[in-house]
């Protein structure tokens, strides 16, 4: 392990990288703590706790490292950038132009990527002011300040906190280690660990827990990651054959080769995606006081709550999955280069076993994303242990980002090692000099 962090702190690329992220992340959690001008800190988190409801609020906590409690600068988090995603990712096959533009390659992704920063904007203004709205509503502002200015600084400040989060973001995937928003979720999960198990500490000391539920909960915490590291890294190895080909005097193909599909293609992206979904209608329910019966039928644990994650898991599994895997066109493209799966006619028969292996894949990677998903409440409601939620939605995005973090480093460890390689070596393996 530590010969691992000195190979990696040696490559100059790959430190400066891991350093910048580090650093990025560190301005979040920094600003996680800055309140919002005018509201009274001391109170707003019991009020706002008493308003969503524990579920709701605690789950809004894990997309904004525990910002929201304190209403600090970025207490939307990046919850309007993930919202803003689900609705261009639900567009795009509905509308051809926008099809069009993912189809153009890097200027057309970076055109989506655009409107998408603009829909954040849009969105973060109406949940700024719909939050501006309920802390006015429940008298936390301090006296004496002016309605008008306080609705004005607060809309701006968090607004800005969600735009400058999202830049964040960006730069880490641009110049840093891993997908930049991942990981600003990722390190608000963390953030909040150390206050959950001292809370749980003090249940299981206090009397109010068994301890026997306390040695449950690490098995369960352990059995889940190990379980979550197989299924994202489970995959179908399908066999490619290539067919020889002479052109010339040289003879082309007659090798072997795979098809990897992987069991959970959509990574965390589906259970992140349901989870920020279904925040949608309990805020709704928040906001107009008419709706309470709407925030009861969808509180974090309820059946009918319960029911919709599994139900949005599953169509998010298979709808990233036809957007980013399409058998017909891989049929395609391994006619063009003269292979074949054995067994399996070329052309449209192809497409129609890659399309039936992908549903049974997607099927087993659904199931166990729901299973984990679920699984924390059934383990609460049973244990009777509060203080640390055992989320299956947070452990499924540590293990994700966590994984493809990695997988990144390696890629710049072997890349370094190739180029070390080139640099070593002249023609024909002579040494360059």
């Amino acid at each position: 392990m530590l010969d691992r962090l000195r190979t990696m702190f040696a490559v100059e690329e790959l430190r400066k990288r891991i350093l910048y992220t580090i650093g990025m992340l560190l301005v979040f959690r920094l600003g996680a703590h800055i309140p919002v001008p005018g509201v009274n800190t001391e109170l707003v988190g019991e009020a706002l706790r008493g308003l969503f409801g524990e579920g709701l609020f605690d789950f809004i906590g894990m997309f904004t490292g525990g910002a929201l409690q304190e209403f600090s600068l970025f207490a939307l988090g990046v919850i309007p950038y993930i919202n803003a995603s689900i609705i261009f990712s639900l567009l795009i096959p509905v509308f051809p132009k926008l099809k069009a533009l993912q189809q153009q390659g890097r200027e057309g992704r970076r055109k989506l990527t655009q409107y998408t920063r603009w829909a954040t904007v849009g969105l973060a203004l109406v949940q700024a002011y719909a939050m501006s709205f309920l802390v006015v509503r429940e008298g936390l502002v301090h006296p004496g300040i002016p309605m008008v200015w306080f609705f004005l600084t607060s809309i701006i400040a968090l607004t800005t906190g969600t735009i400058f989060l999202m830049w964040i973001g960006e730069r880490i995937t641009e110049n840093g280690i891993g997908n930049g928003v991942s990981m600003i979720i990722m390190a608000g999960i963390v953030a909040r660990f150390p206050a959950q198990l001292t809370q749980t500490y003090l249940e299981i000391s206090e009397g109010a827990v068994s301890p026997l539920w306390g040695v449950g909960l690490i098995v369960v915490f352990v059995a889940v990651i190990a379980g979550a590291v197989v299924v994202q890294q489970g995959q179908r190895k399908i066999p490619i054959q290539y067919a020889k080909r002479t052109s010339g005097r040289r003879v082309y193909g007659g090798h072997t080769s795979h098809l990897p599909m992987r069991v959970n293609q959509g990574g965390v992206i589906p259970i992140i995606f349901a989870s920020a979904l279904l925040t949608l209608p309990s805020s709704i329910a928040t906001w107009v006081p008419g709706l309470t019966w709407l925030q009861r039928f969808v509180e974090p644990g309820s059946i009918g709550y319960l029911v919709a994650y599994v139900a949005l898991i599953f169509f998010f599994t298979y709808f990233y999955s036809s957007l980013v895997f399409d058998p017909a066109d891989i049929s395609k493209n391994l006619r063009e280069s003269g292979g074949f799966i054995p067994g399996v006619r070329p052309g449209q028969p192809t497409a129609e076993y890659l399309s039936k292996v992908s549903g049974r894949l997607l099927l087993v990677g659904a199931a166990f994303l729901s299973f984990v998903a679920v699984l924390p409440f059934i383990f609460t409601a049973v244990s009777g242990i509060r203080g640390f939620h055992l989320g299956g939605t947070s452990l499924l995005i540590l293990v994700g980002v966590g994984i493809d973090t990695l997988m990144q480093i390696e890629a710049h460890l072997v890349m370094r090692q190739y180029e070390s390689l080139v640099k070593g070596t002249g023609f024909l393996g002579r040494r360059a000099g």
